[in-house]
């Protein structure tokens, strides 16, 4: 086997082990997020709409980590590797956020509308390292790379699914009533990790 294989072997078996520390880290953080966004916040009913429609969302993305999992480790049989994780800092940080976030704010009416950014970042942190592993997979062209990627594209249709999700709930009319009634400004824009405008 040649230094470059054995390279790209090695390549493809760390993003293994960052696609399994996220999985297994979402099935914790899903169900606390899944949480912080049904807390009650003074009967806004356009904020309830919001929190349902994320929460249906985030409650099915957690129900699917562990069927994830067990494609994952699928991958890692395929290698002859054991399944063992490897921290990916976006991810830490983008929860430590979320955490810093619920301890500051003051307006409850933007929680919704922080969570589904929130929720957004995770799965484009997702999405990107289930494309480049299978695209290291699919550069190795052999028996053990094609069931990687066979093991792996089930797990990013249902996250490109999650992500085509949020994306409408952040475009729907709960999001832009909820706006309409609580306008952002300067300061909460920066809070919320992304500039919120009404449609024109």
């Amino acid at each position: 086997m040649s230094s470059a294989t054995t390279t790209s072997d090695d390549a493809l078996t760390a993003q293994l082990e960052r696609l399994y520390y996220i999985e297994r880290t979402l099935q914790s953080e899903l169900e606390t997020l899944a949480t912080d966004v049904s807390i009650e916040t003074l009967d806004d009913l356009r904020a309830m709409e919001c929190r349902e429609q994320l929460q249906y969302v985030i409650d099915e993305h957690r129900e699917e980590t562990e069927t994830h999992l067990d494609r994952i480790e699928r991958a890692f049989d395929a290698l002859g590797e054991e399944p063992e994780g490897r921290r990916v800092p976006e991810l830490d940080g983008l929860f430590a956020d979320k955490e810093a976030f619920n301890n500051v704010i003051l307006n409850d009416s933007l929680r919704p509308l922080y969570y589904i950014q929130t929720t957004l970042q995770l799965e484009a942190i997702e999405c990107s390292v289930y494309e480049t592993t299978m695209a290291l997979a699919s550069a190795l062209e052999d028996d053990a790379a094609d069931e990687v990627v066979d093991a792996l594209e089930h797990n990013y249709d249902d996250e490109r699914r999650t992500r085509t999700e949020l994306e409408s709930l952040a475009d729907s009319d709960a999001v832009e009533t909820l706006l309409e009634s609580n306008p952002v400004d300067d300061a909460a824009r920066e809070s919320l990790g992304r500039s919120w405008r009404k449609k024109p």
